[in-house]
């Protein structure tokens, strides 16, 4: 078995034709996979439970609650939390979602891994390997 070149100039035909089998599986799976993502929302706590952010993997807000014990701390305070818990739960939902891309694609992915710049990388550098020049 030869070292994996990541420059697909140097790549051989067999290389060609596996890396073209995983980016049709990847291909395949991002249909069901979007609409599993977009499902997915995480949640985060600040202030002692006391304010709760819902957000989605985009990082969209998607609900805040704050209960009338928080609303007495001074507004300085309040963004404060208010900011953790929304960070919290965009930090859960990214968590989710590249749990669900490690399950679902981990053995395709570079390296074996959910790194999804690394993943966009390679795909657009296959990609290009079949344009004409």
């Amino acid at each position: 078995m030869h070292k994996f070149d990541a420059d697909p100039a140097n790549w051989r035909e067999e290389d060609l034709e596996r890396e073209a089998e995983k980016a049709a599986k990847i291909l395949a799976w991002m249909d069901d996979g979007q609409r599993e993502l977009d499902e997915i929302t995480g949640t985060g706590e600040a202030a002692n439970g006391q304010v709760k952010a819902v957000a989605a993997v985009d990082g969209t807000v998607r609900d805040i609650v704050i209960t009338p014990r928080a609303m007495r701390l001074d507004s300085r305070t309040l963004a404060e939390q208010l900011t953790l818990a929304v960070g919290r739960a965009q930090d859960d939902a990214e968590r989710q979602s590249r749990q669900l891309m490690a399950d679902a694609l981990g053995d395709l992915l570079p390296d074996g891994g959910p790194d999804l710049r690394a993943f966009e990388e390679q795909l657009g550098r296959l990609l290009r390997s079949f344009e004409r020049p």
